[in-house]
């Protein structure tokens, strides 16, 4: 599958780094540095070197997990970015997962405002998630707290580099798959409901399929949508909730197992506000993932953070809340309501 637009041009395909060389080749970058974490380097930088099929590619590589995606970080990168003598004509490929490609992205972006940029996501969250529609960014007190929104030129997904995933990195992106069934596709709900056995067996086929179908809705709404003023909000269903988990256990709870403790939460509170009715069903779909549904993070603690995430407009926490499996509302929602709802285990 390839889709082109203002999301740049995205291959999603079992060996889909076969087409990296084209790809390098109509840009006609002036240099070239891949960047990688020191985990995901070991195992496929060399590929990835040769498939690019130029002599002076460079490799910098940042600390694995979301301490790499910090200030010190972008700002070693910009020193060698300048010291190399890149310019606004050279191609900096992100080589990994979410947070490779979120510091990458993000100091693209700022570099000269702007050189080329590639993704090259290797975990499923990334191919799914992160690395389609331009959002990029470092932690900065606080997760995503400084960032840009910038396009990648393209974007290979290859479905080959989820076999060599370690379980907790799959599970980290099936969080994610399951959330576009809640908030856009009632249908693809349902079909993950019906084939997640397979799914979790990494089965080539069906993780073909759902991986295309995740990357098609995810465009779909970036392209109506692309500086999430409206519409793209709702790709942040869980995710209040769970951008505050992730901090307040220091990042030791990784981004998909807080989204999906965050999804139940939404879905508790919506089951208050919108009157859903299928909270049993989002929390078994998750449990038989092998995904958390719960934290021993107090709900105070929680809700104290989630005042100051970047969403809460006007001081009130934003949340998106299912009114039913496919369909949901943006709600403004007031502090003590979550708090009674949640403590009250509705």
């Amino acid at each position: 599958m390839i889709l082109e637009g203002k999301i740049g041009r995205i291959i999603v395909e079992e060996n889909a780094i076969q087409h990296l060389k084209e790809e390098v080749k109509r840009l006609n970058p002036s240099k070239v540095c891949v960047v990688t974490d020191k985990n995901v380097g070991k195992i496929w930088f060399e590929n990835i070197f040769k498939e690019i099929g130029l002599k002076e590619v460079e490799k910098f590589e940042i600390d694995a997990g979301e301490k790499g995606k910090s200030l010190n970080t972008a700002s070693r990168l910009w020193k060698k970015l300048i010291e190399g003598k890149y310019t606004r004509k050279s191609l900096i490929i992100a080589l990994g997962g979410g947070v490779v490609g979120d510091v990458t992205g993000f100091v693209a972006s700022t570099f000269m405002r702007g050189t080329y940029f590639a993704q090259i996501p290797t975990t499923l969250l990334a191919q799914v998630d992160s690395s389609i529609g331009g959002k990029n960014g470092i932690n900065f007190h606080g997760k995503n707290m400084i960032g840009t929104f910038y396009q990648p030129s393209f974007t290979i997904v290859d479905t080959k580099f989820i076999e060599t995933l370690p379980e907790n990195e799959f599970l980290n992106g099936i969080a994610e798959i399951i959330k576009y069934g809640i908030i856009f596709d009632r249908k693809f709900f349902y079909f993950i409901k019906e084939n997640i056995e397979t799914l979790k067996k990494k089965e080539s086929d069906i993780l073909q399929k759902i991986v295309e179908k995740c990357v098609e809705m995810k465009v779909e709404i970036v392209v109506k949508d692309e500086r999430e003023e409206g519409l793209r909000r709702i790709l942040n269903f869980g995710h209040t909730f769970g951008h505050a988990i992730e901090k307040l256990s220091n990042y030791r709870i990784k981004h998909g197992f807080a989204v999906s403790i965050g999804m139940v939460m939404a879905c508790k509170v919506a089951e208050k506000v919108t009157g859903f009715k299928q909270v049993n069903d989002v929390k078994e779909l998750l449990e038989k993932t092998g995904l958390p549904t719960s934290t021993k993070i107090h709900i105070d603690k929680i809700v104290e953070e989630m005042v100051r995430d970047k969403k809460a407009w006007y001081g009130k926490i934003v949340l998106i809340l299912p009114q039913e499996i496919g369909k949901v509302t943006i709600q403004e929602v007031e502090k003590d309501e979550v708090l009674n709802t949640l403590k009250d285990g509705a």
